[in-house]
């Protein structure tokens, strides 16, 4: 981690400038094809909530923007960020997992299921622990969402980014997946929500380039 020095950086007049909204996020909602991927999941048996969770996570790390956050006025940046993601319990209720994001994709999926694994806390805990240092995301499957707000503290931890997506829709031949990104205006604009979905999309068109053969069951 390291801390930005504002004398120089590029975005400062923006920063000071959005900082002072009481509401300084804005949020982006792209439909995102998903058919190469899908069917790859699909056929190979391969977990598709933990698979769409590292692909967000690696796309949303690869632009530097989505790993600055706050500590009051001073801009931090991650070399990594992790996700903290929502989990649905048995009683239909939600908890707050944490794992620790890993470019080796077999890695990551033992992250998670470990995270999964682990007893379950109590959500306002959990809450009030979690580092700075994650990617707020969770999962709607049964929504085709078209946009979507979350809640925010009025504290530091509103320039976390928020990523959901919804679920998978087929049309024709071809699958679909709505996709929402929220960012604090200060740290970055639409040009950088526009790289995440750009990666992103990259990674959906061409599964073959993944090594997903390491993920696939075994039994």
């Amino acid at each position: 981690m390291r801390i930005i020095n504002q004398d120089n950086w590029p975005r400062k007049c923006a920063f000071q400038f959005f900082h002072q909204y009481e509401t300084p996020q804005f949020n982006i909602c792209a439909d995102l094809v998903i058919t190469d991927t899908y069917r790859l999941l699909q056929e190979a048996g391969i977990h598709k909530f933990t698979a769409f969770l590292w692909l967000v996570c690696k796309a949303a790390n690869s632009v530097e923007e989505i790993r600055y956050r706050l500590s009051g006025d001073q801009v931090l940046s991650y070399e990594v960020v992790h996700p903290s993601f929502t989990w649905l319990k048995e009683d239909k209720t939600l908890t707050f997992c944490l794992a620790h994001y890993n470019d080796e994709i077999s890695q990551f999926f033992a992250n998670v299921r470990e995270s999964v694994n682990q007893t379950e806390p109590d959500l306002v805990t959990a809450d009030d622990q979690t580092p700075a240092d994650v990617l707020y995301i969770s999962c709607l499957p049964w929504i085709n969402f078209r946009s979507i707000s979350h809640p925010i503290k009025n504290d530091d931890s509103g320039a976390i980014p928020r990523i959901t997506w919804g679920k998978f829709c087929q049309s024709g031949t071809d699958w679909n997946m709505p996709v929402s990104l929220q960012m604090h205006h200060g740290l970055a604009d639409g040009y950088h929500a526009g790289l995440f979905f750009e990666r992103l999309q990259e990674m959906l068109n061409h599964p073959n380039s993944i090594n997903w053969q390491s993920v696939i069951p075994t039994d």
